[in-house]
C-alpha cells in the first residue's frame, strides 16, 4: 500500500503536465476525426479523398512540428536553470530564433505539398476518380502549413515552460470552431454550395492561421509571459542558436515522419485495393490514433519532467521521472488494447453504416489492439531520450525498426506474398516494427540515463576536490 502511495505521488507532477496535453493532442486528432467523420456524410468517394489526402501531408506536417518539438527540451533546460538572469535570456533567445526557423519551414513545406501532390499519388498508384478531390483538398492544406509550423514553435515553447492548460485550452477551442465549418463547407449550408472533401482543406486551413494567432498573442503578451518577456530585446536571426535548435529539432522531426509516414505509405498502398479497404484502414486509424494519445501526451511530459530536472543538475531525480512515466504508459497500454480488443464493433460504427468497410474496419482494430503495448513504451522511451538531447540514434533505431522491417514485412505479407492478406499483413507488419523500435529505444534510454548520472557524479566530485 505504500508502495502505490508513493507511485502515485511521484506521478502527480507529471499528470499534471499531461493532462493538458492530452487536451490539446485529442483536439488536434479530433480535427481529423471531424474529417472523417464529415467526408463519410458526403459519400465514400470523398472520405477516401480525405484519407489519402491526409497520408500525404500528415508526414510532411508532422516533420515540420517534429523540428520545432526542439524548442521544449531546449526551454525545459533553461527554465530549470538558476541564474534568473541567464534563464531569462536563454528562454527568450529560444523562442525567438525558434520563430525565424518555423516560418521558414512552414514555406517550404509549402511549396513541396503544392508542387509534389500530383507526381506523388500517380507513382502510389491512386485510383483516378479519387485524385482530383484528393488534389484539391491538399491545395488548401498547403497554404496553412506556414500557420502550423509558427503554431508548433509556440506550443512547444509553451509546453517547455510549463504552460500547458492555456495550449490545451486554444486548441480546445479551435477543435470546437473546426466542427461547424467542416459542416458549412463538406455538405454545404445556404449559399455556400457543398464541396465534399476538399471543403475539410478549407476548414483546416481557417483554423490553422487563427489558433497561431491566438497561441502568439497568449505568448507575447499574457502575465504568466511577464517574467521573460518574450518580446523584449528581439533579435535578428542568429544562425548559431538557428543551428543549434535544428541540429536537435531535425531528428526528432525526421524520427517522427518516419514513424508516421510508415501508416501514411501503408494507406497509400493499400489505396490500391479499393475504396473499401482505404475506408477501413482510414477508420482503424483515426480510432487508434485516438487512443494512442494518451500515452503521446505522457510522453510529452516526459520531455519536460526529464528536461527541467536536467536543467536543475539532477541526473537521478531525471531517471526516477523517466522509471515513472513508463510505469504509467504501461498502465495505459493495458486499458487502451482492451478497448479496442472488447469495442471493436461499437467504435466502427459510430463511423460508417457500409457493412463490408465495418466488417473490416473491426477486424483491423484487433491487431490494432496488439501493438498497443509496444506503441506506448517506445513512445514514452522517446519522448524521454528528447529530454536528455538525445535524437539522433533515436532517428537511426526509428528508421531500421520501421523501415528497413516493419514496411517491407507489411509489404510482403500484404501484397506481395503467395498468399496476399491485404490490409491484415500491413498491419502484422506494423506491430513487429513497433515491437522492435520498443525494445532498442529502451535499451538506449536506460544506456543514456546511467550516463549521465556517472557524468554528473565524476563533475560533482572533482568540485569537492578543488
Amino acid at each position: 500500500m505504500a508502495r502505490f502511495a508513493s507511485f502515485i505521488e511521484r506521478s502527480r507532477p507529471l499528470m499534471a503536465l499531461m493532462i493538458p496535453i492530452l487536451g490539446t493532442q485529442v483536439a488536434q486528432t479530433g480535427m481529423g476525426v471531424v474529417d472523417t467523420l464529415v467526408a463519410g456524410i458526403a459519400g465514400t468517394l470523398d472520405l477516401a479523398a480525405v484519407a489519402v489526402g491526409s497520408s500525404v501531408w500528415l508526414p510532411l506536417v508532422l516533420l515540420v512540428s517534429g523540428i520545432m518539438v526542439a524548442l521544449t527540451p531546449l526551454t525545459a533546460h533553461a527554465d530549470g536553470m538558476e541564474n534568473l538572469k541567464k534563464r531569462r535570456e536563454e528562454c527568450r533567445e529560444t523562442l525567438q530564433q525558434g520563430l525565424y526557423l518555423s516560418l521558414f519551414i512552414g514555406i517550404v513545406a509549402m511549396f513541396i505539398l503544392l508542387i509534389f501532390t500530383a507526381p506523388l499519388m500517380q507513382i502510389m498508384g491512386v485510383t483516378e476518380n479519387i485524385q482530383a478531390p484528393t488534389k484539391e483538398y491538399l491545395d488548401y492544406i498547403a497554404y496553412g502549413l506556414p500557420a502550423v509550423a509558427v503554431y508548433q514553435a509556440f506550443r512547444s515553447y509553451n509546453e517547455g515552460l510549463g504552460l500547458t492548460k492555456p495550449v490545451s485550452i486554444i486548441a480546445l477551442s479551435a477543435l470546437a470552431l473546426n466542427i461547424p465549418l467542416n459542416l458549412l463547407f463538406v455538405l454545404g449550408y445556404g449559399p455556400v454550395e457543398a464541396m465534399g472533401g476538399p471543403g475539410c482543406g478549407l476548414a483546416s486551413l481557417i483554423i490553422f492561421y487563427v489558433a497561431a494567432i491566438a497561441l502568439g498573442v497568449y505568448t507575447f503578451y499574457a502575465k504568466p509571459h511577464d517574467e521573460i518577456e518574450p518580446l523584449k530585446q528581439y533579435r535578428k536571426p542568429h544562425f548559431g542558436k538557428i543551428a543549434e535548435i535544428n541540429a536537435l529539432g531535425l531528428p526528432i522531426g525526421l524520427a517522427i515522419f518516419v514513424e508516421v509516414s510508415l501508416f501514411c505509405i501503408i494507406a497509400l498502398l493499400i489505396a490500391s485495393l479499393g475504396a473499401d479497404t482505404v475506408a477501413a484502414h482510414q477508420i482503424t486509424l483515426n480510432i487508434s490514433t485516438l487512443v494512442f494519445m494518451v500515452p503521446l501526451s505522457l510522453a510529452m511530459a516526459l520531455t519536460v519532467r526529464v528536461g527541467q530536472e536536467l536543467g536543475k543538475r539532477s541526473a537521478e531525480g531525471a531517471r526516477l521521472a523517466w522509471i515513472n512515466g513508463l510505469q504509467i504508459n504501461l498502465i495505459f497500454a493495458t486499458f487502451n488494447a482492451a478497448v479496442l480488443f472488447f469495442l471493436n464493433d461499437f467504435w466502427v460504427g459510430f463511423y460508417t453504416e457500409d457493412q463490408d468497410v465495418a466488417k473490416l474496419a473491426s477486424w483491423l482494430l484487433v491487431f490494432a489492439a496488439v501493438f498497443q503495448f509496444s506503441d506506448s513504451m517506445q513512445v514514452g522511451a522517446a519522448g524521454a531520450l528528447r529530454g536528455y538531447k538525445d535524437t539522433f540514434v533515436v532517428l537511426m533505431i526509428t528508421i531500421i525498426s520501421f523501415w528497413l522491417i516493419g514496411l517491407p514485412l507489411g509489404h510482403y505479407l500484404g501484397l506481395s506474398s503467395d498468399a496476399p492478406m491485404g490490409a491484415q499483413g500491413f498491419w502484422i507488419g506494423l506491430i513487429v516494427g513497433l515491437s522492435v523500435n520498443a525494445i532498442l529505444l529502451m535499451h538506449r534510454l536506460s544506456r543514456v540515463s546511467q550516463k549521465t548520472i556517472q557524468t554528473q557524479a565524476m563533475n560533482t566530485a572533482e568540485l569537492i576536490q578543488n
